[in-house]
């Protein structure tokens, strides 16, 4: 077969191939941001029927709204208690090893959350995913910091940790976040 043939038929398939493979690549992803687009909307939809049943089951048991506003009360206490300037604050730091400052925190961090885990009943997903996350996040935040220091190092060498990294960054800690969406949803609650 003439090699010049042969080009022409490659070459002719490419042509035929690439706009072909060009078109399918721009459908797909059509197809794909329309499902997004679709998954948004009904999240969005799920999350406002959800609020409309908050609101009939309230006007019609003020009981319930009572148990709710108590569950957002109790949860925004919890981010302050398990906030880590505040577990610091109630240690005696100056006193203890790095490792005995990790154990006490966590122990602190696991102790108020399972105190509270039955607020879930009475909140969103969203809220109580939060408060998850802010307890998750301390722990490691505390984990880390402690594997960055020295197997001598003393429970102030630990707060001094960590109190400058929360000093570089108000945002390093979920606490503010978390507490902003409580209130948020506390407040929707109230009217």
């Amino acid at each position: 077969m003439d090699p010049n043939i042969l080009l022409y038929l490659i070459g002719g398939g490419l042509v035929i191939f690439i706009p072909i493979a060009i078109y399918l690549i721009r459908v797909n992803k059509k197809a794909m941001l329309k499902e997004q687009e679709q998954l948004q909307k009904q999240a969005a939809q799920q999350q406002q029927q959800q609020q409309q049943q908050v609101k009939q089951a309230t006007a019609v048991n003020p009981e319930l709204l009572r148990l709710q506003l108590q569950a957002y009360e109790r949860l925004a206490i919890l981010c302050e208690r398990i906030g880590l300037t505040n577990l610091i604050s109630r240690s005696n730091v100056s006193e203890l090893t790095a490792q005995q400052l990790q154990a006490s925190m966590i122990q602190n961090i696991r102790t108020e959350f399972e105190y509270n885990v039955s607020q879930q009943l009475y909140v969103s997903n969203a809220a109580w995913d939060a408060v998850k996350n802010l307890k998750d996040q301390n722990i490691f935040i505390v984990n880390q910091l402690v594997s960055m220091l020295p197997a001598n190092a003393s429970g102030t060498d630990l707060s001094v940790k960590i109190m400058e990294l929360l000093s570089q960054d108000e945002n390093v800690s979920l606490q503010n976040i978390v507490a902003t969406l409580i209130n948020k949803e506390a407040k929707q609650l109230m009217g």
